[in-house]
């Protein structure tokens, strides 16, 4: 199980609290299908009609955001919001301010054209969630999503520190093993692209609840996988639908960042579920590695062999 936190020795157990990071991409598209299949909204609805300003907004639709195909840069990568970030990791940050970063240089391609995985797009979506239902995303997420599922481990914070047990943050360089503790940062960093706090148990009851679409119904669960595209950058699905990935045949999500790594998963076909959390991320040349995909693979290998 590894340790929580390295100085003090203390292991890791299923009660303590990790950020999940992109697996809250997941929860906030879940909402936007939610809102779906109430016809408060469509698919197909452009985001100007919720969110001004953004570049290409009259052309992108929902279902460009939910499926990374908008075209939108990624305000996690541009130079000034890592700048930020750096200098202040407990700043919190608006929504608006986060897309602010995207702006310059958008639109990168045209709505639909290809795939290109970017935290935008999520962010977004939660603030048409907050637009079309009046409720702010920790609100919206808690009573659509968390109570219903009896998630009570699970948060949408918008405030540092992680809510207590949790584990302590760490970049490892993965050839030397030498580690570094990383500054907790501020949930508001990612928004609804990465923002939410979860336990081990309840990330696993969210893989099922994710995986069997419970929480949207069967029809907009077969939409949600049938739009997958093959994925050319970002985790390593082998396609990606609607907030959801698919990796081996399993349908779910993963996260990776800035100390944490996260992983969540359904079988169809078995109807098993397997969730990872991770409280590192790696340093040197493979940043974009993530150690949960790995540990969700192996699992994944052993129960295909039983």
């Amino acid at each position: 199980m590894g340790f929580a936190d390295l100085a003090s020795r203390t292991p890791v157990e299923f009660a303590q609290h990790f950020s999940i990071r992109s697996v809250t991409k997941s929860y906030t598209v879940t909402l936007i299908l939610q809102l779906v299949r109430d016809k408060a909204i469509e698919l197909e609805d452009k985001l100007d009609s919720f969110v001004p300003g953004v570049p290409n907004g009259a052309a992108i639709s929902l279902a460009n955001l939910a499926g990374m195909q908008s075209g939108l840069v990624d305000f996690s990568t541009t130079a000034q919001f890592a700048k930020d970030v750096v200098a202040d990791p407990s700043r919190s940050f608006t929504e608006q301010e986060l897309v602010n970063y995207a702006i310059p240089g958008s639109p990168k391609f045209n709505p639909g054209a290809q795939y290109e995985y970017c935290n935008t797009n999520t962010v977004l979506l939660g603030m048409v969630v907050e637009k079309v239902t009046g409720l702010s995303m920790a609100q919206a997420v808690s009573t659509r999503i968390l109570a219903p599922l009896g998630l009570r481990e699970t948060t949408y914070p918008y405030v540092v520190p992680l809510p207590p047990p949790h584990a302590t943050p760490y970049e490892v360089d993965i050839h030397t093993g030498a580690t570094e503790l990383h500054p907790f940062v501020s949930p508001t960093v990612f928004a609804g692209a990465g923002g939410m706090v979860s336990t081990l148990d309840d990330m696993q009851t969210w893989g099922l609840a994710l995986g069997d679409g419970r929480l949207i119904g069967a029809e907009l669960q077969l939409e949600r996988v049938n739009r997958a595209r093959r994925v050319t950058n970002g985790p390593e699905y082998d396609s990606y639908g609607l907030g959801i990935g698919i990796l081996d045949g399993w349908w779910g999500h993963t996260g990776s960042a800035l100390g944490f790594q996260a992983a969540a998963f359904y079988d169809p076909a078995t109807h098993a579920t397997i969730a990872v959390l991770v409280n590192s991320t790696p340093l040197g040349s493979r940043t974009n590695l993530n150690v949960a995909e790995q540990i969700f693979v192996a699992l994944a290998d052993v129960v295909a062999t039983r």
